[in-house]
């Protein structure tokens, strides 16, 4: 398991650049600049007829002055294409510094900033490597002069990806996620045991709703009276269980639910490891409903829990990811495909959850979806579990 992630990330390029000036350049115009890095390479993802490629761009400021980004180009390295670009707001919605407080453009020296870059291409033309030029100024008055430096070089990560069933049966679920949220799992960065991740790249939160949109019955603060809670959670493949967390409790109010420190954020959870180095994470489990144990082995489709409010949570769901680590937030996040599943509509606004019916004109191509990841918001439905 531990050579399939230094496969992973052995294809990600580090370049300490050296800059051009736009303009004719010399080698007297070299300068220092950025680091590019890009720690987690991307694989072509299946998504609504498309593939998706994600992931994240590092930029560390290695030279003595402040410098501004303009421009950042993502191109295709073995034919110069440009494949997507980001500039004015659209960059600033995607860079994100490290140290806070910052402005979005500027990156001040030593000062490291992550561009969250996703892009689509039709199925038939994929590339299969990747390049970077960030165009930049220096900040401050009167430093109007162009740069330019192309870096982080990558090969596309052509591996497999693992088509899994879903974690839940029936519906309809409500696949909760969507690039542009800052606090959103796709950028919540957790540096623990001494590497910096981001487990939840690909992570959905799953809440259940009925056909008009609502997801409670009752008093909306009441936990049981949550469409999804107790619902069954199943294994997505035949694997074996690699870790378990039960012990801890919830409340009775979702108003009530206090905060946790880090390392209880996950609730109870279980993990299971698949094969290629993958683990499947299932958390915010209910207490005292995980049917396994470390060790065991299980059956697609087989109860392992239920779904529940542990950790923290705005409200009952189940929260799933892969990763390449058992541990809730000590892996990298990892694509995942689901086998097969109904697509019923979307919420173009995630606010009208739990008030509105959802819209299912927003879907661009037919309902039944084979091996393809669910996208933002996208309201499915699963067959429902065969009765042991």
């Amino acid at each position: 398991m531990k050579a399939c992630q230094k496969i992973v990330r052995a294809g990600a390029s580090v370049a300490l650049a050296a800059v051009l000036m736009m303009e004719g350049a010399t080698a007297q115009d070299l300068r220092p600049s950025f680091d590019m890095a890009v720690p987690v390479v991307p694989a072509p993802v299946a998504l609504e007829g498309r593939r998706q490629y994600a992931y994240e761009l590092h930029l560390t400021n290695f030279s003595a002055d402040p410098l501004r980004i303009r421009e950042l180009s993502v191109l295709d390295a073995e034919t110069g294409e440009t494949l997507t670009r980001f500039a004015g707001e659209r960059l600033a919605a995607r860079l994100s510094h490290v140290a806070t407080g910052r402005d979005a453009e500027a990156i001040a020296p030593g000062e490291r900033a992550i561009l969250y870059i996703e892009f689509e291409r039709d199925r038939g033309a994929l590339p299969r490597r990747l390049s970077h030029r960030a165009d930049y100024t220096l900040a401050g008055p009167g430093a109007p002069k162009a740069f330019g430096v192309f870096g982080a070089d990558i090969a596309i990560d052509m591996r497999p990806i693992p088509i899994l069933g879903p974690p839940l049966s029936g519906g309809p679920w409500v696949a909760i996620h969507h690039p542009d949220w800052v606090r959103g799992h796709r950028r919540m960065v957790y540096a623990v045991g001494g590497k910096a991740r981001i487990p939840g790249r690909f992570a959905i939160d799953w809440i259940k709703a009925d056909m008009t949109g609502r997801t409670t019955s009752g008093d909306a603060d009441a936990v049981s009276a949550t469409l999804g809670y107790g619902a069954d959670v199943i294994a997505v493949a035949d694997a074996v269980v690699a870790g378990v967390r039960d012990d801890m409790s919830e409340s009775d109010r979702i108003s009530a639910n206090p905060r946790h420190p880090i390392g209880d954020a996950a609730g109870n959870f279980v993990s299971l490891a698949l094969p290629g180095g993958r683990y499947a994470i299932y958390e915010h489990l209910k207490p005292g409903s995980i049917r396994v144990k470390p060790g065991d082995p299980v059956r697609k489709g087989a109860i392992i829990a239920s779904l529940g409010f542990t950790g923290d949570s705005t409200g009952p769901h189940l929260h799933f990811h892969v990763a390449d680590a058992a541990e809730p937030l000590q892996g990298e996040g990892m694509p995942f495909l689901i086998d097969r599943f109904m697509a019923l509509g979307r919420y173009g606004d995630i606010g009208r959850l739990g008030s509105s019916p959802w819209d299912a004109a927003l879907l661009e191509d037919g309902d039944a979806r084979t091996a393809e990841r669910p996208g933002s918001n996208m309201v499915v439905m699963f067959r429902s579990r065969a009765r042991d």
